[in-house]
């Protein structure tokens, strides 16, 4: 299907950089508008006319009869992948191991392992050690799990980089830039970030380079440094 397709974004949003990667990916052209969250963009339009929840990223998707709007970053990869299905990012219904395997993880994510971000109260709100208390020992744990999900193979789903991955690495560079050291706590992860980085896509998308000048003007305290 032609569509026109524009990527409302943030250089910064970790969850605004898995559409971009699905794109990418896919070889889809698009459009990208780039929000200022700190001056409060999302909040005015155009971006507070498009979705009620008025965040990053939003994907606006023109058939030329009608625009369709998917917001939540997790919404946006299954909606490219059922629009543009080759290539493909999940595995085919005849590998259906593979592909619950890619969609368990894609939910673990979502439930286990996203709501241990702690990036936002460090960088953000400034908490340290002393007030994250659990919520540090709790991540690293998490952490581990997945560092054992990637032992003896290269994707979450196996051999092939799948939506999972675009769902994962993006939330990993927030915990790099917290501290942690991937490659000397949690080797198969270590390894696996290296390979994500090394990705196209990402080296295309330009934002490991915008993130970076992010951290470092908000200059986050390491509190994951072991």
């Amino acid at each position: 299907m032609n569509a026109s397709i524009t990527l409302y974004t943030s250089s910064f949003s970790q969850n605004a950089l898995r559409p971009e990667l699905a794109l990418l990916e896919k070889g889809l052209p698009f459009r990208k508008v780039e929000v200022d969250l700190l001056q409060g963009e999302h909040q005015r339009p155009p971006l507070s006319d498009l979705t009620p929840r008025r965040q990053v990223p939003t994907l606006v998707y023109g058939t030329g009869a009608e625009d369709i709007v998917v917001y939540e970053s997790i919404a946006t990869l299954y909606f490219l992948e059922d629009m543009h299905p080759e290539p493909a990012l999940m595995p085919p219904l005849a590998d259906p191991r593979r592909r619950a395997l890619a969609h368990m993880r894609i939910a673990e994510f979502q439930a286990k392992l996203d709501p241990k971000n702690i990036f936002g109260s460090v960088a953000f709100r400034r908490q340290g050690r002393e007030q994250l208390g659990s919520r540090v020992d709790d991540l690293v744990a998490e952490l581990s799990r997945w560092d054992a999900y990637l032992e003896g193979q290269s994707w979450l789903a196996g051999d092939r980089f799948t939506l999972a991955d675009i769902a994962v690495f993006p939330l990993l560079m927030h915990f790099e830039a917290l501290g942690f050291d991937f490659a000397a706590r949690t080797p198969a992860l270590g390894a696996y970030v290296a390979r994500c980085k090394a990705r196209p896509s990402v080296q295309a998308s330009g934002w490991l380079d915008s993130f970076a000048a992010f951290v470092s003007q908000r200059a986050p305290e390491p509190v994951l440094a072991d």
